[in-house]
């Protein structure tokens, strides 16, 4: 029986071929975008489960406030002191880690160089919380010593190539450290990333426990998971019962304790990512929703020629379950051969999406069993979407009205195809809305004046070397021809995190405050403007390259701090200054600039010149040319031969800043085009199924000499209404969806009126366009032939 109905089915899909392209092309396109989009929001939700203990481990944030901050400082970086005292204090915590990014390194192995970026150091009870699978080395001891440094496959095999490395010793920026581990290569969905990972007892930090700075990332495994909430309040109510004089003073700290699984979507750094994979889902399950209308449509469309069909059969004693089986026969025939297109399409789509996107994913995001039982599901939904609708209208009909093929009783299904149409560009004008309104935003914080100039300039990655060198290396590299200016800094413009605290004028109580050592010619390369005061010189390098009891420091402040610190910028120069314990005087104030994401307002900044602590250099090139790099890259050569030269342009950095939006864009762009082609493709089945209706209306029309445009606008003005209800329904939607989307910038573009405008013209022209060709193409058919036979 089954097999007759599949039989069957194929033919009715086989004889009206129009009709079946159109919904298996939507349909390939439904389930082939569906599977992209769910490959990579699995592959984002899977962050950091793969840990055996990952329900119990919880990531710490930072929060404090001094009285003279308006508002609080968040973030990921914590104390010194948490994980100690959290071992120490809480019966809550089975155990507990500190992990300290150690900045670029220097290698050296067999007397052969290497530069390496991402090494950490940890307590040793890391590798108790997390799960590492370990290749050689006992993961019990491996972090207990010293000195002590685990390397990941890739490295081993790069620093030994077929040598076993466990045992052996390499130098790290000139100290010997002994290779005790060697574990597999990271997982890409792990938070912890690690190329080198060292013993967290090597560095001097682990010999205190410190409060007033912040540079750790801090781990507690629980014991049981529920006590989250318990362990946040009672370590909240410890701080404050220790610091109580301060706390009475107005200075406040707290910690908030995030769960590992949550941390990846939480801590982008424009926002959440939670947000952005609530987007795509939608997108993903509107587009399949769309493609499933689309069959809906076109089976309830073509009904009229099927009435006679259905009343033969149940004259001849079809009940109407077996009506229904038929239906829904079709419906599985057209989305089995969408599923199976559609996933094969994704699988091959992956490269080119991760080229496209930035992304990496890949199907091994999925476990078989899941990834079976996805297209199970999809497969069961989208043929009750597709089919169930047109089953359960056809098979009701009675046999005598079906024989007189009586259309009346079909205005259920009418309305069903008008409300359907409306769904369609309702949602395709909402992503087009959002698009256009993404991608404005996206330009408005490429082009925003951010205070300080980006372009031309080079950036290179100078931690850890010898900062003796630097006013040498500086004019080596003025004397050539191709570059203007350099400068230097402890953090990239864009990224500076220090946190300080400043006092003005002998003040007992300090406020929180950014602070970066810089070159004296910082200002000059990136063409700050100085609104008070005068820029740094030589002679305040000279002032703190004496004693450190002697130094005295020359500060520029930028406006926002200025504000907060309750002056004029006039009044603010030249008042005594206690930055950490760094004395000395405002000597300028800067306009603001954003050093940060513009999702945040402006921060107090403090720019201070210092000899020693330099991790950036910056290099203004004359057209940031191969020739200039190359220049550069020479010099380089001469002053650190052992240095392979890591760099990067100011302006990429600065973009990077909105990966997220930028990759959310992209993929909103790309999908948004497929859902207009989709729903296109649903309107131009239904008017070329009503025009083939209306051919012998057409032909005596034009007998009594209507012309080619009153018989096009006859035939287009009924889906021109539904696009234009669609148009006023989606406009609200889209108008509230991006307002809150924006909220999340400190710096947005005004509210985009005309891009709802442009918005509402794009969907009618395309859907007009899709229209009027079939309308066109019956209008000019000869209606000789139109009315020779019904």
């Amino acid at each position: 029986m089954l097999r007759n109905y599949i039989k069957i089915a194929w033919r009715n899909l086989w004889k009206n071929k129009m009709t079946t392209a159109l919904s298996l092309f939507g349909l390939i396109l439904g389930v082939c975008c569906f599977m992209l989009l769910g490959t990579y929001i699995l592959n984002e939700l899977r962050y950091d489960r793969f840990n055996v203990k990952a329900d119990r481990i919880v990531a710490v944030n930072y929060n404090y406030k001094s009285p003279s901050d308006e508002e609080a400082q968040h973030t990921r970086y914590t104390p010194t002191a948490v994980v100690p005292i959290a071992i120490r204090e809480f019966h809550e915590v089975e155990d507990a880690t500190r992990i300290h990014n150690y900045d670029s390194r220097e290698i050296e192995v067999n007397n052969k160089h290497f530069t390496e970026k991402n090494m950490i150091l940890s307590d040793a009870s890391l590798l108790n919380i997390f799960s590492f699978i370990f290749l050689s080395g006992n993961p019990e001891t491996a972090l207990r010593d010293p000195n002590s440094v685990i390397i990941t496959q890739a490295i081993a095999a790069k620093y030994f190539e077929d040598k076993s490395a466990l045992g052996e010793s390499i130098l790290i920026n000139d100290k010997i450290w002994n290779i005790t581990g060697v574990v597999e290569d990271n997982l890409p969905y792990s938070s912890v990333q690690f190329d080198l990972l060292g013993s967290y007892a090597s560095s001097k930090r682990s010999k205190s426990e410190v409060w007033h700075s912040a540079n750790d990332y801090s781990y507690v495994l629980l014991k049981k998971p529920e006590q989250l909430t318990q362990l946040q309040q009672k370590f909240n109510s410890y701080i404050k019962k220790q610091f109580e004089e301060d706390f009475k003073a107005g200075f406040t700290m707290w910690l908030d304790f995030v769960p590992l699984k949550e941390v990846h979507l939480s801590s982008s750094a424009s926002g959440s990512l939670k947000t952005y994979l609530y987007i795509l889902g939608a997108i993903a399950v509107l587009l399949l929703i769309i493609a499933g209308i689309n069959f809906t449509n076109l089976m309830t469309a073509k009904s009229t020629e099927r009435l006679r069909e259905i009343g033969v059969r149940k004259v001849l004693g079809a009940m109407r379950k077996s009506l229904i089986t038929q239906f829904l026969a079709e419906a599985a025939v057209v989305t089995f051969l969408a599923i199976s297109v559609g996933t094969a399409l994704a699988i091959m789509l992956i490269p080119s999406f991760n080229k496209i996107t930035g992304l990496n994913i890949s199907l091994v995001s999925w476990d078989i069993s899941y990834f079976i039982l996805t297209l199970v599901i999809l497969f069961i939904s989208t043929t009750a979407l597709a089919g169930l609708w047109p089953a359960l209208v056809l098979s009701r009909f009675r046999p005598v009205t079906a024989l007189k093929n009586d259309t009346a009783s079909l205005g259920t299904a009418a309305a069903l195809r008008k409300f359907l149409i409306i769904f369609q560009f309702s949602v395709s004008i909402l992503f087009i809305i959002g698009t256009l309104v993404a991608k404005e935003q996206l330009s408005f914080i490429r082009e925003a004046d951010t205070g300080f100039n980006r372009s031309g300039i080079v950036v290179l990655d100078a931690s850890n070397i010898n900062n003796d060198k630097y006013e040498s290396f500086k004019n080596e590299l003025l004397a050539s021809q191709n570059i203007d200016q350099v400068s230097a800094s402890s953090h990239s413009p864009v990224d500076m995190n220090g946190g300080y605290s400043i006092s003005v004028n002998g003040q007992e109580s300090g406020m929180s405050i950014t602070a970066a050592p810089v070159d004296k010619d910082f200002i000059n390369i990136l063409g700050i403007k100085i609104i008070a005061g005068d820029n740094f010189n030589a002679t305040d390098k000279k002032l703190v390259q004496t004693l450190r009891e002697e130094r005295e420091y020359a500060f520029m402040l930028n406006k926002t701090a200025v504000d907060a610190l309750g002056f004029t910028p006039e009044e603010a120069v030249g008042k005594s200054v206690n930055l950490n314990g760094r004395e000395g005087f405002i000597k300028g104030v800067l306009q603001d600039f954003n050093f940060v994401s513009l999702h945040e307002d402006i921060q107090p900044v403090v720019l201070f010149p210092e000899y020693d602590w330099y991790a950036k250099i910056l290099i203004k090139t004359k057209a940031a040319s191969a020739q200039d790099l190359s220049a550069i890259q020479k010099v380089w050569k001469d002053f650190y031969p052992d240095r392979a030269m890591s760099y990067s342009f100011l302006d990429t950095e600065y973009d990077t800043l909105y990966k997220a939006e930028q990759r959310t864009s992209t993929i909103l762009s790309i999908f948004s085009a497929i859902t207009i082609v989709v729903s296109c493709l649903g309107l131009f089945g239904l008017s070329y199924f009503m025009a083939s209706q209306r051919k012998k209306e057409i032909g005596i029309r034009k007998v009594l000499g209507a012309s080619i445009a009153e018989l096009t606008y006859m035939l287009s003005i009924y889906f021109l209404k539904l696009v234009i209800v669609a148009l006023c329904l989606a406009i609200p939607m889209a108008w509230y969806i991006t307002k809150v989307w924006l909220q999340d910038f400190a710096y947005k573009i005004t509210f985009p009126y005309e891009l709802y405008v442009m918005s509402g013209l794009i969907a009618v022209g395309i859907a007009m366009l899709t229209v009027s060709f079939q309308a066109i193409k019956a209008a000019l058919a000869n209606p000789v032939k139109s009315l020779r036979t019904e």
